[in-house]
């Protein structure tokens, strides 16, 4: 993590761009909103059937920052939805997971790993075992129009060579923060109460279909029930055959 040895009112400019963002918010971008104390996500093409998770899509092909890189989506937010200077964060979740073209794995073909780089120097990597590095990173911090507006950079790599074609998601989570002691990271404050986890997918390579149905493929997945729900699964059946059986 870089070191930034500086007072809070040098610090708090490192975000002073997002005082100059327009109120209308930007396709693509990930909007970011307070409801009830708590912070959300919306503008999701997609949400999973069995969490309701939101899910937003990327494509690492877009050439913006490389040919492995992406700064979209951005995360944006409508004028007055901060107050100055409050600052937003992520944490990383889970691992990385990969569409083998019928379903998702975290068997990854080459050892393929996602960055992500936070605002205050942060290193954030997903890898098919977890997250290593840094599990929370700055995105950014509200200016005098009360708004955040930040596009931070993602980059896929392989173990050896080159990453294989293919969708990968993420997981992440947005929660409320104050600078640490140090003024080179974040600490988690409650302020506003974190955002229900979502989805980043990333195209690598893939044709628009394929893709597509990778995509589809995280939408449709349901959850798999508690022990506790198959107890009174089971229980509801037998009291349903013992009433047959009585009326019979």
């Amino acid at each position: 993590m870089r070191k930034l040895m500086m007072p809070l009112v040098i610090v708090a400019g490192l975000f002073s761009a997002s005082a100059y963002a327009e109120d209308h918010l930007h396709d693509g971008d990930i909007e970011v909103e307070i409801e009830g104390g708590k912070l959300g996500t919306h503008g999701a093409g997609h949400t999973q059937v069995g969490s309701g998770y939101a899910i937003f899509e990327s494509d690492f092909r877009d050439l913006a920052k490389g040919p492995y890189a992406t700064n979209a989506p951005g995360f944006d937010s409508h004028n007055g939805v901060f107050e100055q200077n409050d600052i937003v964060g992520y944490q990383a979740i889970g691992s990385l997971w990969a569409w083998n073209g019928s379903s998702w794995t975290s068997s990854l073909l080459n050892g393929e790993t996602i960055k992500l780089g936070g605002n205050l120097g942060e290193t954030t990597t997903w890898g098919a075992t977890g997250v290593t590095g840094d599990v929370i990173g700055t995105l950014g911090q509200a200016g005098s129009a009360g708004n955040i507006h930040e596009h931070l950079t993602f980059t896929i790599a392989g173990a050896s060579g080159l990453p294989s074609n293919g969708a990968y998601y993420i997981t992440l989570q947005l929660i409320s923060a104050d600078l640490n002691s140090s003024f080179d990271g974040i600490v988690a404050n409650g302020k506003y109460a974190s955002s229900d986890p979502f989805y980043l997918v990333f195209n690598n390579g893939l044709s628009a279909s394929e893709f597509h149905a990778s995509v589809h493929g995280l939408s449709d997945i349901a959850p798999v029930p508690e022990p506790s729900s198959y107890a009174m699964l089971m229980l509801g059946l037998g009291l349903i055959g013992w009433r047959l059986r009585k009326r019979t």
